[in-house]
């Protein structure tokens, strides 16, 4: 009755309540991180991770996605995102008051540089020669970085009058999803709910997590086609532009018949009878095709097949229309691949999109693009090269290109001497001895002041100081270099070169100076040595376990070695003890610093005496970030010992049974150190048949080679076999102290003696018992006839 009412109510309520389970239970379907242009499948849906960016005016982070189903897009629209306007940035950064309000935001102390805000030059030379620190960051900060760091100085200094909006430009993302870091988006695919989230966001890789349909299956496609491009950086209308478009198969299986096109759309194929009439047709509606950029060749390339974990490379050229406007714009490469084989077989669609910016048409200019130098570490007083390379970036040639280097000074400490007074005390004026005294003390002011010189940082070495380049097309680059020496006085920093560019630009011809100051890092080089050893115990000798290898590092170098990483590498006779530091760690070590440490070493028993040389493995980081690896020695000396040998051993008398033995011993000190108070002592084992009736014997000092002899007294037993026998022996011996060597060794030797019949003490015995034998017949015979006499 309860099992009826029971199946009642549930079909009463399961219509319900199963068609709202239906409608809200949603599955986890992927939960992992996407790199950029990475695609996922879910259910039917291809999800495509197409970029990762900024919104710099409000600091929000978003993962744009790309979603189709059957080549249509899912949920596209278009996204505005404010990005940093390289030439606003780099006029930004040409200010010396916002300069000063950036390093205080970044926690650098430029104040002494504040007073040169209104001489940009003075103010650049202040920098490098008052503020490496921030010169540094400036110089090597990543452009993501410096971005940020710009934004957050224009929050915090509202008095500068400079909004985010001065120095960002919007870019438009068309037919993408955004999704900002920490949001979830929902949308129906099939009157079924699908949840998209991206709770982190970093630059190229975002975490994303799918929830749908249970009936739905989410995982990485089996040929999964990543694609990167890359586009001409610098163009302008009437321009050809390069799009080279990587293709890698990470997927577990072929990724077939591949088709690559380029257009300025996204493009869905499945209402289209072919790929090339579907490209036509939309090439042919879209008005960005007219009025920005065309397919100068072919809009679409084919792969058969690309192997798993292979890839290839395909080169597009578009022609930017002559009357487009100044801007960026979205280029779109789409992939169109199939996976799997017969029925299994199926269509994938992916994007990727690259920015194509579109920029003024210029004449010809010159930019210094890279510097570089030769050693990289540069101490004060090395002579090094300098290379620089030039790059046109415009859009016509540029004629007699000269490059010329002059020095510049820069203030450093001049040597201070005090001058002799001692004379004024002789001069016939009253108080003389105190007017000595404090002229002295006057003049050493003035001298210490007069001491910080101004001298020139870098000198052209043994040639002239301008190079030539006759022409620079537009996109040609050019190197010229220079013998440069740093000043001996200079000190560790970055110090400014003088650079003057002239040019004449095309087709004006006119004569463009341009002048420059050029950082250079005289960081120095490191040195690092060995300055001090010692070990515990002073001396070491064959055997020793847990010995402690002091040592002291010294930096004799004008650079610093950072993060000091030491390895110790012993090899035979020695090895680490198990209580040992197996990796030292000595920090950082500037200009004349220096640093301890120690580890612990056991010696073999069968060491020779002489010098050995344990490696030490040193690892650093030097001022440029570059790692870089020494090898240091470590001096270890085994000192020899005493060894006892038995050399020699005779017996007196002859060992026989039940007679007493003299055991005469000859020892001898093989060893390399002088063997002290040297004591023998005989050893017998319980089962042995004899005893010591004297068990030790003092020989004395034993100098290396040298021989002596002791003795043991043995009684064997009458009734021993005949046979050898090894007795034990056990000398002990001092080392020398004249060595420093108390130790006391203890060797253990053995002789061999051989215990012969005793015949004469048979004879004896049997005469013995015949004359008993006799006297007891005599007494028998007596005792009768007395007993008859009676």
């Amino acid at each position: 009755m309860k099992k009826a009412a029971f199946m009642v109510i549930l079909m009463l309520i399961l219509p319900l309540g199963g068609k709202l389970a239906l409608a809200t239970y949603e599955a986890l379907l992927f939960d992992g991180y996407m790199d950029k242009g990475e695609s996922i499948l879910v259910g039917p849906l291809v999800i495509t991770l197409v970029d990762t960016t900024v919104n710099y005016t409000t600091g929000d982070e978003y993962a744009l996605f790309i979603i189709t189903k059957d080549g249509q897009l899912i949920g596209g629209k278009y996204v505005t995102i404010y990005v940093p306007d390289p030439e606003k940035m780099a006029r930004l950064l040409a200010n010396p008051e916002f300069l000063v309000a950036l390093a205080e935001t970044q926690g650098y102390d430029v104040e002494e540089c504040a007073g040169y805000v209104n001489d940009t030059a003075e103010f650049n030379a202040c920098l490098l020669a008052n503020a490496y620190g921030f010169y540094q960051w400036l110089n090597h900060a990543s452009p993501e970085e410096i971005a940020k760091a710009v934004m957050q100085t224009i929050d915090e200094h509202p008095e500068l009058g400079i909004t985010k909006e001065d120095v960002t430009k919007p870019i438009t993302y068309p037919e993408s999803m955004p999704i900002k870091e920490g949001d979830t988006v929902e949308f129906m695919v099939d009157n079924r709910t699908v949840t998209l989230s991206v709770p982190e966001v970093y630059p190229n890789v975002a975490r994303v997590i799918v929830n749908g349909p249970s009936q739905w299956k989410g995982a990485t496609a089996p040929g999964n086609i990543v694609s990167t491009v890359r586009i001409t950086e610098y163009v302008y209308p009437g321009d050809t532009a390069t799009v080279e478009v990587t293709l890698k198969n990470e997927g577990a299986t072929k990724a077939r018949y591949v088709n690559v096109f380029v257009s300025p759309e996204p493009i869905a194929f499945n209402n289209t009878p072919s790929l090339a009439s579907g490209l036509s047709a939309v090439l042919s509606q879209g008005k960005f095709s007219q009025e920005v950029f065309y397919p100068k060749w072919s809009s679409v390339q084919y792969v058969e097949y690309i192997e798993p974990k292979g890839s290839t490379t395909l080169t597009f050229k578009i022609r930017v229309n002559p009357n487009a406007d100044i801007g960026i714009y979205p280029v779109y490469v789409g992939i169109i691949y199939f996976t799997g084989v017969g029925e299994n077989m199926r269509m994938v669609q992916s994007y990727n999109v690259v920015a194509l910016r579109i920029y003024q048409k210029r004449s010809a200019f010159v930019e210094i693009t890279r510097v570089e130098t030769e050693p990289m570490e540069i101490s004060p007083g090395d002579t090094f090269t300098v290379r620089f390379t030039l790059e046109n970036p415009g859009a016509e040639p540029v004629k007699a290109l000269s490059l010329k280097i002059s020095s510049y000074k820069v203030p450093v400490q001049g040597e201070i001497k005090n001058v002799d007074l001692s004379a004024l005390s002789q001069l016939p004026l009253q108080g003389s001895e105190q007017l000595s005294g404090s002229l002295q003390d006057a003049l050493n002011q003035i001298m210490a002041q007069l001491a910080r010189q101004n001298i020139e940082a870098f000198l052209p070495i043994g040639e002239d100081n301008v190079k030539y380049v006759a022409e620079l097309q537009p996109g040609e680059n050019a190197t010229v270099e220079f013998r440069i020496k740093a000043n001996e006085r200079l000190e560790n920093g970055v110090y400014p070169l003088r650079i003057e560019l002239k040019y004449l630009t095309e087709p004006s011809e006119e004569e463009i100076t341009d002048e420059r100051l050029v950082g250079i890092d005289v960081t120095g080089r490191a040195q690092l040595i060995l300055s001090r050893v010692s070990t515990s115990p002073g001396k070491i000798i064959p055997g020793t376990d847990n010995v402690e290898v002091d040592f002291q590092v010294d930096n004799v170098g004008t650079g610093t070695a950072r993060t000091i990483i030491i390895k110790p590498m012993p090899e035979w006779p020695f090895s680490l003890s198990e209580s040992s530091e197996q990796v030292i760690g000595l920090g950082s070590l500037g200009k004349g610093d220096s640093a301890q440490s120690s580890f612990k070493i056991n010696v073999a028993n069968n060491a020779s005496s002489g010098t050995y040389e344990i490696p030490l493995l040193v690892t650093y980081t030097n001022d440029l970030g570059i790692t870089k690896n020494v090898t240091l020695k470590v001096p270890v000396i085994i000192g020899a010992k005493p060894n006892i040998e038995v050399v020699g051993v005779r017996f007196d008398p002859e060992p026989l049974q039940g007679e007493t033995v003299n055991v005469y011993v000859k020892l001898k000190n093989t060893g390399g150190e002088k063997a002290t108070s040297v004591l023998i002592e005989g050893v017998v084992k319980a089962d042995q048949p004899f005893s010591l009736d004297k068990r030790t014997d003092y020989i004395g000092d034993l100098a290396p080679g040298a021989v002596g002899e002791g003795v043991i007294v043995l009684k064997i037993d009458k009734n021993a076999i005949p046979k050898d026998y090894s007795i034990g022996l056990r000398i002990r011996a001092v080392g020398d102290p004249n060595q420093g060597d108390d130790n006391v060794y203890v060797f253990e030797r053995t002789v061999v003696m051989t215990v012969g019949e005793n015949t004469k003490t048979e004879s004896n015995l049997r005469n013995l018992a015949i004359a008993i034998g006799a006297l007891v017949v005599v007494v028998v015979l007596y005792t009768y006839m007395r007993g008859r006499k009676k």
